[in-house]
């Protein structure tokens, strides 16, 4: 056995689990200069939600921080990307994968770990081919779960399938912290004989057996692992860097870390603690042994929350934990790990919040069985399938090849809003989250600060096609891959309208690019558009409709697609309203059968649960 590598996590997995990815650039420049040196086989810095929490809520540049790190040290570089889908949640077409991968690789990433959420290894195939292209190293990573469709055997076929793709190490990846000591020593043993590849191991300690599974997986033969500075260890994070080099001491597998350097990087994460008190939630420190019945990451478990009082659940949180693996079993048991833990816990929660299940249901949910996501682990349920997306014929291709190519019709896009020069790092960021990054192209993005920080300066005027007209709600590439910005929301009443009054109208007017073709587009607005509360008059100054009957939204959100008009016929289940909430796209459906007497809201606007969206008569 030789001295086993360990790759320094707390810069992106600890601080992600235990501090919201809420670490500062320059704390992360100051601990990297401890760090550099140490004898780390790597620095886990790049990917995951670091790079949208960066944009969205410290205002910060992505690619930019990466360029700073590689300048700040010369130990290897590792990046966790989601496969196909790169940083975000939804597979982007190849282009956009060749160019996000070839910037990253030249701001200084190393180490491209890529997992897809499915497992599926066509959505594996390109990345690393862009990453070999780039001249830099892939690491195929296998994310561990549990379920009739998952076994041992089951990964080792994928780990050969990853080496056939030409990657070059493999990770076995268990952010759930699932992984007991027999089942780590049979993947690292097994990984190890059937591909000769380099095997890491990352394995969460917030079940209790990280320390077992690590152990294991060393002896196994495993090269690296995935390790914490103890200020950001323990819980939902990984193992501590003190405590795995203390205990692998005095043996062959024993680091070559620099001991006293890492401790002294140690402190000054300590001392840079107290300024995120406020984010940090002691409850991610702890040990969880239901995860082991769950499979649920604290991250997941968090969005079950706010889904579970979004949709009005709270009271129904039993119901909902017994749902979710039934839901998983019926979408063929894929890991529950970003973005597909999300998708099955929001369909559970509107199966338990409506009281009949499948009758809301998500666009995600949609276009996963849809095959739009990838290829499940295990078959799916052709009833529940069938009663999902009806006669539509689920893909079988690679998801990537029914996408069209997405960068430059995002170039035109930005052009036309203003920034005809953006660079590669604001044209792939706006790809992957468009809100975020315009609000930062308009000096509007909400930064948050801590104690330390002064007030940030006023931003500088925003471009015109910006500051009014500009719609950054049309689509990019392949629409259902990217997430958009809605339209503006109309005024709210007058706080005492005329009863005999016509509502008064309120217009925006756009120009929207169809193939080439360019369209002027007026989008109207009654004054009974308002923000949240209700609609209580019909469109066109028609008779009021009672507002406490017709079909309601199940959750708050925003109404993202209007598909019925007045008169249309409807049937029982039919989607007369598409809400968007929790990032997710939902189909509401009526729950009788008639003719739509009143539509009550307009595509922007925000509403309430609760709230009465259309009439059917």
């Amino acid at each position: 056995m030789a001295p086993i590598g360990l790759i320094e996590s707390s810069l992106r997995h600890g601080q992600q689990t235990l501090l919201l990815s809420r670490v500062r650039t320059r704390h992360l420049l100051s601990l990297i200069e401890k760090l550099d040196g140490c004898g780390y086989a790597g620095l886990d810095v790049f990917g995951g939600a670091t790079f949208e929490v960066s944009l969205a809520n410290l205002g910060e540049d992505p690619f930019e921080r990466l360029r700073a790190i590689r300048a700040s040290t010369k130990t290897p570089l590792v990046g966790l990307i989601r496969g196909q889908s790169l940083v975000g949640y939804r597979p982007l077409p190849d282009d956009a994968v060749d160019r996000f991968v070839a910037l990253t690789a030249e701001c200084g990433l190393d180490v491209f770990r890529c997992f897809d959420p499915l497992n599926d290894s066509r959505n594996l195939a390109h990345v690393a081919e862009a990453v070999l292209a780039a001249g830099k190293h892939p690491e195929g990573t296998l994310v561990y779960t549990e379920s009739p469709a998952h076994s041992v055997e089951s990964f080792l076929a994928l780990g050969v399938e990853l080496t056939a793709l030409g990657y070059r190490s493999l990770c076995v990846f268990d952010p759930a912290g699932l992984l007991g000591a027999g089942s780590a020593r049979a993947l690292v043993e097994g990984l190890g004989k059937r591909t000769k590849l380099p095997v890491s191991f990352h394995c969460a300690t917030i079940t209790g057996q990280a320390s077992f599974a690590y152990l294991a997986a060393a002896e196994a033969g495993a090269q690296n692992l995935d390790v914490c500075l103890s200020p950001l260890a323990g819980g939902a994070s990984l193992p501590s860097t003190e405590g795995v080099y203390a205990a692998l001491s005095g043996t062959d597998l024993q680091p070559r870390l620099d001991e006293r350097r890492v401790l002294a990087a140690a402190d000054a994460l300590d001392e840079l603690m107290p300024l995120y008190q406020a984010i940090a939630d002691p409850s991610g420190w702890q040990y969880d042994s239901s995860t082991l019945r769950t499979q649920l990451a604290p991250s997941v478990l968090e969005h079950l929350r706010r889904e579970c009082e979004t949709q009005g659940a709270q009271g129904k949180l039993p119901a909902v934990l017994e749902e979710i693996p039934r839901v998983r079993a019926e979408m063929g048991y894929p890991p529950l790990i970003t973005p597909i833990a999300q998708v099955v816990v929001t369909q559970a929660v509107a199966n338990v919040a409506s009281g009949q299940r499948y009758l809301t249901v998500a666009q995600e949910v949609k276009d996963y069985f849809l095959g739009l996501f990838g290829q499940p682990p295990g078959a799916v349920d052709p009833e529940i399938q069938k009663l999902v997306i009806g006669e539509e014929e689920p893909i079988t291709v690679r998801p990537a090849e029914v996408l069209e190519p997405a960068l430059e019709g995002a170039r035109r896009t930005l052009g036309r809003q203003g920034w005809p020069e953006a660079s590669d790092a604001q044209l792939l960021s706006f790809l992957l989250f468009p809100e975020a990054t315009a609000a930062l192209l308009r000096g509007e993005a909400r930064v948050e600060r801590l104690e330390d920080e002064p007030e940030p300066a006023p931003p500088p005027p925003a471009p015109a096609a910006l500051v009014d007209g500009g719609d950054l709600s049309e689509p990019v590439g392949d629409a259902a891959a990217i997430p958009l910005l809605a339209l503006p929301s109309p005024p709210p009443p007058p706080a005492a309208p005329e009863p005999t009054r016509a509502p008064a109208a309120s217009a925006r007017e756009f120009s929207v690019e169809v193939d080439g073709e360019v369209f002027e587009v007026r989008v109207t607005a009654t004054d009974g558009g308002g923000l949240g509360g209700g609609a209580t008059a019909a469109p066109g100054g028609s008779a009021p409709v009672p507002a406490g009957d017709g079909v309601k939204a199940p959750m708050q959100g925003l109404i993202a697609r209007i598909p019925v008009k007045v008169g249309d016929l409807v049937t029982v289940g039919q989607t007369v309203v598409v809400l968007e909430a929790m990032k997710m796209q939902n189909d509401i459906p009526s729950e009788r059968a008639g003719a739509v007497a009143a539509v009550l809201v307009t595509v922007g606007q925000v509403v309430s649960r609760g709230d009465v969206l259309v009439q059917v008569t």
